[in-house]
This record gives structure tokens, C-alpha cells and sequence, in this order.
């Protein structure tokens, strides 16, 4: 009874920041001005076919696009930290991904997650959130994009609310135009977003 009532009050704590975070997030981004129309003559980008691979993190499964190459970093530590990187060669990015147990401290984490995606873009107004929540896994998440000349224009937070915390940045190798890669910039979010609502718990 005690773990349940835990894991609902970690639920509605998660659900307040997030509701905060998205509602300022509207609030800027609905002040930006109108979108010019962009140039053409950048070469098409076509996508791998979407065949997954589960592939266990800590305590949890992802579904990993069998066209990139999953690397895990050598570097580890005792606290039960998992890294997991994953490589796009064709599109020269990597999705870095962390794994971080929950020990009561799932609003700090929240908000060092949030001032991270914040730090990769100098303008807010184009930092756009996207939440996703599915009661019956426990699973809650948060999809941040951010201008296409980012470090990171992608990036992610998910949790249970109770047992892990699951980041998620895209970076590319090299210095990119957000019309030069278009196209990648929207197979890979939904390659992301295909990991995100593909999670799982491992027994």
C-alpha cells in the first residue's frame, strides 16, 4: 500500500513539473514570429526501413533500430548508472542515452534535465515539448525539440516515476543547417519517439 501510494505521489509530482514545464514552453513559443518559406536544392535524405532490436538498460528494454550501431561507453561507476550510445552512420549522429536509478531525488533530476536542454539553445522560443504518458507502464515522458543548429536538437526525458530516470540527447558529428537535414531531423524523431513508447520494464 505504502509503495503504491509512493508511486502515485511521485506520479503527480512528475505530472506538476512537466504541466509547468510544457506550459511555459507554449507560452514562448506561441510569441514567435511567422515562418519564412526555405530554399530549395538540398539532396534527399531517403530512411532506413524501421526494423527494432530490444536491447536491456539497467532494469528497462529498448527497442533499437536495427540500422544503427549501439555502443556502450567504457566508462562506469557503482552507483547503477547505465550509458548507451547509439550511432546513425548514415545520418553522422548519435543519440547518447542515461540510465540513472531513482534513490528520492526524481525532482532534482527533473530539473537538472530540464536546464540541460535549456543550456543547448540560446533561444527558448524555439524549444518546443511534447508529452507522452502511458498509465498502464508507468511510463511518462517528455520529447524536447529544439532549433536544428543546436548541439542537440533532440532530446528526451522518460521515467516510471519511482525507479529510473532515462535521458536521451541527439547530437550530429558535424555543425548542421536546419534545411540540410530536415529530413533526417524528422525519421530520427520518430525513431525516437518509437523508443520512447517502446519501453519496458525487465523482470
Amino acid at each position: 500500500m505504502r509503495n503504491n501510494l509512493g508511486h502515485q505521489q511521485s506520479h503527480l509530482l512528475y505530472r506538476i513539473f512537466m504541466t509547468i514545464i510544457v506550459g511555459m514552453v507554449t507560452l514562448l513559443t506561441s510569441c514567435r514570429n511567422e515562418s519564412t518559406p526555405r530554399p530549395t536544392g538540398y539532396f534527399r535524405i531517403d530512411s532506413y526501413p524501421a526494423q527494432y532490436t530490444p536491447v536491456q538498460l539497467g532494469n528497462i528494454s529498448l527497442h533499437i533500430n536495427d540500422s544503427a550501431k549501439r555502443i556502450i561507453p567504457e566508462t562506469t561507476t557503482d552507483k547503477g548508472v547505465y550509458w548507451l550510445n547509439i550511432v546513425y552512420p548514415r545520418y553522422n549522429a548519435t543519440l547518447y542515452l542515461s540510465y540513472i536509478p531513482l534513490e528520492e531525488n526524481l525532482d532534482r533530476l527533473m530539473g537538472e534535465s530540464i536546464e540541460l536542454v535549456y543550456r543547448q539553445n540560446v533561444n527558448t522560443e524555439q524549444v518546443e515539448a511534447i508529452a507522452y504518458e502511458d498509465y498502464d507502464a508507468h511510463l511518462y515522458a517528455t520529447l524536447f525539440t529544439l532549433s536544428a543548429e543546436s548541439a542537440t536538437p533532440i532530446q528526451f526525458i522518460a521515467t516510471d516515476s519511482t525507479q529510473y530516470l532515462l535521458r536521451g540527447a541527439l547530437y550530429y558529428d558535424n555543425p548542421v543547417k536546419s534545411d540540410s537535414v530536415a529530413p533526417s531531423l524528422q525519421y530520427l524523431e520518430e525513431d525516437i519517439m518509437h523508443l520512447i513508447e517502446h519501453i519496458t520494464h525487465v523482470a
